[in-house]
């Protein structure tokens, strides 16, 4: 790490720093805690065994008794005690990553519950489970360790989570809770792949009805809005309002309709819930789906020669059913090669019109600074040498970067705050702050169902 004169960039990196070996106290703690709280269902079971008559009635009062001494719901004493009895017996990676400060409690969370399907019992799978995902949750955040764990439990336990996805499909269902100040909560409880695509379309809807609403209020179409002298729509303009932002920074723009994108989301999906026709209702919504969803599928899997799992890039496995649904329903397909890790080697297609980005967006899944998991179909493609500088236009310097991300290493920024990236071979990108701090981001591998 280079010497940093600069006092004020000199204390930020003191200060990282020492949060740093905070948190990593921290999870030394919550470690210890994980164990004592396993160590009291361990209490119960040795006294009492499960399905005895009086079980029930000392699982309550151990529930009631943790909930009470450390002033948290019955739900959250529940989740602590299972979590940490199952570090404690069933997985002795995740506990003694979490005692060594390598991973947060958050994490150590995650990888436990992720593995619910493989069961409890099957301490082979378990512990080849934690081979491939505590190294994985050592690199990474919480939120990107959680959809690859579920991943690499549904490849070791493929047939136990195709039947749960199964089951889980007949639970859809749509519910209302009121809240205050007149408004409610619509949820839909559906398959991801088809949450994620409804999502998109309301999004892109979204955004078009916000181009149209400025060109309007600018160029003096007829419509709603009067024509404003001297009003013009520049480059940057038609480029944020035509999907180049992230979602965050476009839910708080406001627009000449005076409504952030959020709002606009929400009036398009009550609009078309409220006013669509309902003579073409399908069961399952798949043949409607002509959003960007990236699934991964083996090719024997398409041809219905197995059922491997498939994978909702970036959110974790789906049914195999739903997959193939998708693909025949698909303008075209894209191949990707993989290698025995699971990383992509290279791709193809029979649309061969931006085929780079293609591949990019295969390879990166989401943007490419270290925890951000906003998907690559809504990032911006980047040199991560500047074409200006004799950065070439090849996969090896290109890498998706989400707009607030990608401005921190853009020139115009001041050397105090201007990020820097190197990319490595495999696509790792090696990121280096104003303070001098390295950050490496490597991209997710994918999980190979067998």
């Amino acid at each position: 790490m280079a010497v940093v004169t600069d006092p004020y960039l000199a204390r930020s990196a003191e200060i990282v720093e020492r949060c740093a070996r905070i948190d990593r106290e921290i999870a030394a703690l919550e470690a210890e805690k994980a164990d004592l709280l396993g160590e009291r269902v361990q209490l119960l079971l040795d006294d009492v065994s499960p399905g005895a008559p009086a079980f029930d009635a000392a699982e309550r009062s151990m529930f009631a008794e943790v909930s009470a001494g450390l002033r948290i719901s019955r739900a959250a004493a529940s989740r602590v005690l299972g979590v940490g009895w199952a570090m404690r017996d069933r997985f002795p990676q995740t506990r003694s990553a979490l005692a060594a400060g390598d991973i947060s409690l958050r994490h150590a969370t995650v990888i436990v519950i992720a593995a619910t399907p493989i069961g409890i019992h099957d301490r082979d799978t378990l512990a080849a489970y934690e081979e491939r995902v505590v190294p994985f949750a050592q690199q990474e955040v919480a939120t990107r360790t959680e959809a690859f764990a579920k991943s690499v439990a549904a490849a070791v336990a493929s047939e136990t989570v195709v039947e749960r996805h199964r089951r889980a499909r007949e639970d859809r269902a749509v519910t209302v809770q009121d809240r205050e100040d007149g408004m409610s909560l619509f949820q839909l409880l559906i398959p991801s792949v088809l949450a994620h695509a409804a999502f998109d379309r309301a999004t892109a809807l979204a955004k078009q009805t916000r181009m149209i609403s400025a060109a309007t209020a600018c160029n003096g179409f007829e419509g709603p809005f009067a024509p404003q002298e001297g009003c013009e729509l520049t480059d940057d303009d038609l480029r944020r309002l035509t999907g180049f932002e992230t979602m965050a920074e476009g839910a708080g723009e406001r627009l000449p309709d005076e409504r952030t994108l959020d709002q606009v989301r929400a009036d398009i999906v009550t609009d078309l819930l409220l006013a669509a026709a309902t003579d073409r209702l399908i069961e399952n919504g798949l043949d409607a789906v002509r959003g960007t969803v990236q699934v991964t599928i083996a090719a024997t899997t398409l041809a219905g020669a197995d059922d491997r799992l498939a994978e909702l890039d970036g959110h974790g496995p789906i049914h195999p059913d739903i997959a193939r649904a998708l693909a025949g329903g698909a303008e075209r397909w894209e191949r990707l090669f993989l290698d025995p890790s699971g990383m992509i080697v290279c791709t193809d297609s029979y649309a061969p019109t931006e085929r780079m980005k293609k591949q990019l967006r295969a390879r990166d899944q989401r943007c490419r600074f270290p925890g951000c998991r906003l998907p690559a179909r809504r990032c911006q493609i980047d040199h991560t040498l500047d074409h200006a500088k004799g950065g070439p236009t090849r996969l090896d310097n290109l890498s998706c970067l989400c707009e607030g991300h990608h401005v921190l290493k853009h020139p115009d920024n001041a050397s105090r705050w201007r990020w820097s990236a190197v990319q490595k071979p495999g696509g790792v990108l090696e990121w280096t702050s104003p303070t001098g701090r390295v950050y490496v981001d490597t991209p997710m591998p994918r999980v190979q169902f067998v």
